[in-house]
């Protein structure tokens, strides 16, 4: 089978290191005056009207949304702008891509318990090359693939394209992913199966109406139950396993 990994909350924690960033900025700016309750909505619609803007996530829109945020606010509520803290600000939201992203568990023995039973493996992470590649390397996680890709936006068509070129058929595909919109959606449209993994601090940005069936599960050992590989000790159910067409 033609498995498709996703990275961001899959295989390594992201979403909860843009949060503990964004508490510090609230934190930051309530402590300039600069505060009310429309603070954080403000910051994530600029954060979403950026990526919207660029038609793809940039790694830019974080550290920009601060900046412009802290701009806004000083407008707002007519207190003087300060380059100096703008500046820092911007800072302060780049520093995501430097910092450490802990595996999620069981990535490791998940992934190596896979390679092991022979599946062609992709891993597929959208955002800036040079950012993505970091987490990738921070646990040496490429050795378990064929192949890392890094694109700007996942798309229906990146998808139908990956398949054609590993040759492979859609409904021998399975991406695993924790988006229903840049996993679970789209796999779903070019024909692919799909497991949700559910994770409990999530960005809604990434949330999407899904049309068709898929896989839900909490843990990357449901992961591997699903995929025929035992990670933690625990047999795994034949009833609830996908199937490759091939069997």
């Amino acid at each position: 089978m033609l498995l498709i990994f996703d990275l961001d909350d899959t295989l390594v924690v992201t979403h909860p290191i843009f949060m503990r960033l964004t508490e510090q900025f609230l934190d930051e700016m309530r402590g300039l005056g600069l505060w009310d309750e429309q603070l954080y909505p403000t910051l994530d619609a600029i954060d979403r009207g950026i990526i919207e803007q660029a038609g793809e996530y940039v790694p830019w829109a974080f550290p920009q949304a601060m900046r412009r945020t802290y701009t806004v606010y000083c407008e707002k509520m007519g207190v003087p702008y300060d380059e100096q803290q703008a500046a820092h600000f911007e800072e302060l939201g780049g520093s995501f891509a430097g910092a450490y992203h802990p595996p999620v568990p069981g990535a490791h023995a998940l992934l190596a318990a896979l390679r092991a039973a022979g599946h062609c493996m992709l891993l597929l992470t959208q955002g800036g090359c040079k950012e993505q590649l970091f987490k990738v390397e921070q646990h040496d996680l490429g050795r378990y693939f064929d192949e890392v890709i890094v694109v700007g936006k996942k798309t229906v068509e990146v998808y139908r394209e990956i398949i054609a070129h590993y040759g492979a058929e859609p409904g021998q595909t399975v991406v695993i992913g924790n988006s229903l919109k840049s996993e679970v959606a789209p796999a779903l449209a070019v024909g692919a199966q799909a497991i949700h993994l559910q994770v409990d601090i999530a960005w809604a940005y990434e949330d999407a109406e899904v049309a068709g069936e898929y896989r839900q599960v909490r843990t990357l050992a449901e992961v591997g139950a699903l995929l025929g590989v035992d990670i933690d000790g625990q047999p795994c159910c034949g009833r609830h396993k996908i199937q490759d067409e091939n069997e």
